[in-house]
């Protein structure tokens, strides 16, 4: 008995976030999570694993449905879905789910809607003048019923399953609303988008129970940390550290040539270091963050003011004072 009290203790102190347990979302989360610093761990065919380091969060293998479910209940503290999805479930209900994270920058993909192409219509006003009740198959019934009456159309909802893309084709709706990545599957099935028919661009986000942040601290200092690597990480994809040897009177001289370019100023300035040469001379090493759509820019004017010995390497985290996110996080729950 003392045993399996201890047990439920320990279960009672463990912060659970879900993640997507099937197809491109729960690859792309998982290398997110790596990429973040956060070592996944999984024993082979269960739907329980844990982030090594970190032994009080418990990660749960999950529908994203069932993550949404799970998190609005309560069960689970955090989770990573679609905003797709996480929209039409809790289109009437918002308020029990946080989203701290909207844009995870993995994903990415479209709602719309979509009719065959051999229609005229190009447009959801277009549609207006079919003069018939348009019979609309989606798996998001809710944002398709809300997008519809918005531009006053007459029509009638089938809630699909499975692959939609054929209705059209077999005669069980003339229109289909579908999540879009590319669109290539639309036009093997010889359909195409309407001009004004997206009816949400979704992303995977960072989701967490608003009561659990509320009334757990412990809770609450784990969104900070995730919150905290999710940006950083995010953050220094688009960016390099530059390393370069430059000559100079003392790092004074050295900064103001590099001030007389724009791109060569990093983030808020660039380091700069004696060398300690055997061959003699005054050499300095400069550290600077750069954006790596300018990498040929910076390099160019480093050479240009007599740097030499060029070295790149990525940048894995870029940290801030202090996350914008968590502080709309914290305002947000002093609020509601």
């Amino acid at each position: 008995m003392e045993a399996k009290n201890e047990k439920e203790k320990s279960d009672s102190q463990l912060v659970r976030i879900g993640i997507p347990s099937k197809g491109r979302m729960a690859s792309e989360t998982q290398e997110f999570l790596n990429s973040c610093g956060f070592k996944l761990k999984r024993n082979r065919q269960q739907y329980i694993g844990w982030l090594e380091g970190f032994p009080n969060i418990q990660v749960v293998f999950q529908r994203q449905k069932d993550i949404i479910n799970g998190v609005f209940n309560g069960n689970l503290a955090f989770g990573i879905v679609g905003l797709d999805i996480l929209t039409e479930l809790t289109l009437k209900d918002p308020d029990k789910i946080v989203i701290i994270h909207d844009n995870l920058e993995f994903g990415a993909c479209t709602l719309e809607v979509s009719i065959p192409e051999n229609w005229k219509e190009n447009s959801m006003k277009d549609l207006k003048h079919r003069n018939e009740i348009l019979r609309v198959a989606s798996k998001f019934p809710l944002l398709t019923e809300d997008f519809f009456n918005k531009h006053e159309l007459d029509f009638k909802l089938f809630k699909a399953e499975g692959t939609i893309e054929v209705a059209p084709t077999l005669g069980y709706s003339d229109i289909i609303v579908e999540l879009v990545s590319s669109g290539q599957t639309l036009k093997d099935n010889r359909l195409k988008r309407l001009q004004d028919g997206c009816i949400l661009q979704s992303q995977a986000c960072f989701i967490a129970n608003r009561k659990n942040l509320k009334e757990n601290q412990i809770v609450l200092d784990i969104s900070r940390t995730f919150l905290e690597y999710f940006e950083a990480t995010i953050r220094a994809k688009d960016y390099v550290s530059v390393f370069i040897n430059m000559r100079g009177n003392d790092p004074e001289d050295v900064a103001q040539k590099m001030f007389t370019n724009e791109s060569l100023k990093g983030l808020q300035g660039p380091t700069i270091s004696p060398v300690i040469s055997s061959k003699g001379g005054s050499w300095f090493a400069i550290h600077i963050i750069v954006e790596k759509k300018k990498l040929t820019e910076t390099i160019r004017a480093l050479r240009d003011i007599g740097g030499s010995g060029v070295v790149v390497s990525p940048t894995l985290f870029i940290f801030e004072e202090e996350p914008k996110r968590y502080k709309d996080l914290v305002k947000n729950l002093e609020d509601n």
